[in-house]
């Protein structure tokens, strides 16, 4: 579970139920909910949560209510302190800080488990449709375990084949798991996105489970996914387009080789649809092909040299003396 132990500290039974409902639409467990006028003078007990939400009036040339400060000097969690009582609920102002409050809670439960797990330092997302799951699931398998490089999966399949497109993926060295909100970008894992909900990447490289469905023609978009990825991931970002009906991921291709990446293609003689290896193919931006197998191997070299490549810069220098 990639969700976090939330408290409330707030000073009316409104905010609270807002806030209540915004922690558990970013996926958080409630675990503390309480009002200021009803909390003892040494306050809410610091360690009963991984993250507080303080929503109280505050005035500026006082010194915060005892609850409150009781948080700011002992607890090591962090605090998102706001004071929404100047909205209206209902209004256009109340709205923006409800989605501001949400975003804030989604980067949070990021920012957390960044602590407990580290990001990967880079990420291929494989893209594909029609004929798709056999492609990928041949691609897997045919890669090394422990290549130290993340994965994320966007197929367009109908939603209930969901479970079915997990368990079959999680027959190869990489554990398969849904998009989840908060989820880090894990080496040696394989991340996959639906068209059940809409997947951004964060600044951090964590996901989050937007409120909003997919845009334009696509469920889920190669396009759109790729678009945040390249902006969290620049030159460690990687996109390899399987067989599949239509144009997405064409987009992508050009936006990926713009910020240095990799692009690459299955060949379309091998695939079960040739349209979207061959709209990637028209932007040429796509600088390698191959079956599912190839692709394997190629990512596997791609991998090794890469990883030698980081090991020699990290070494210490040694001068010619030393030998």
């Amino acid at each position: 579970m990639t969700g976090l132990r939330i408290g409330l500290l707030v000073d009316s039974p409104l905010k609270r139920q807002y806030l209540a409902l915004s922690a558990r639409e970013a996926g958080h467990e409630l675990v503390a909910s309480l009002m200021l006028d009803q909390c003892q003078a040494d306050g809410p007990a610091p360690d009963s949560a991984d993250a507080w939400v303080v929503d109280v009036a505050l005035d500026p040339d006082a010194e915060p209510p005892e609850p409150v400060q009781a948080l700011l000097e002992h607890s090591d969690a962090p605090l998102i302190i706001s004071d929404s009582s100047e909205y209206r609920p209902g209004s256009e102002e109340h709205n923006a800080w409800l989605k501001r409050t949400l975003a804030k809670l989604r980067q949070l439960a990021g920012d957390i488990n960044l602590q407990r797990v580290p990001r990967a330092r880079a990420l291929w997302v494989l893209a594909a449709s029609t004929g798709g799951p056999a492609a990928v699931k041949d691609f897997l398998s045919s890669l090394p375990p422990g290549l130290g490089v993340a994965f994320i999966y966007v197929q367009h399949i109908d939603t209930s084949y969901t479970g079915t497109l997990v368990r079959m993926m999680s027959q190869s060295p990489y554990p398969a798991a849904l998009a989840s909100d908060g989820a880090v970008i894990q080496a040696n894992q394989l991340l996959i996105v639906t068209a059940c909900e809409r997947v951004d990447l964060l600044d951090n490289g964590t996901v989050a489970i937007a409120d909003e469905p997919w845009g334009g023609p696509y469920a889920p978009s190669v396009d759109q996914l790729v678009a945040n990825a390249a902006r969290v991931y620049g030159e460690q970002l990687g996109l390899i387009v399987f067989t599949g009906m239509g144009n997405d991921g064409a987009a992508a291709c050009r936006l990926v080789r713009q910020r240095g990446g990799k692009v690459w293609a299955q060949t379309p003689q091998s695939c079960t649809s040739t349209s979207m290896p061959d709209a990637a193919l028209a932007t040429g931006a796509v600088e390698l092909t191959g079956t599912p197998g190839e692709l394997a191997n190629r990512l596997s070299a791609h991998c090794r040299a890469s990883a030698q490549t980081l090991i020699e810069e990290v070494r210490p220098y040694e001068s010619p003396a030393a030998h």
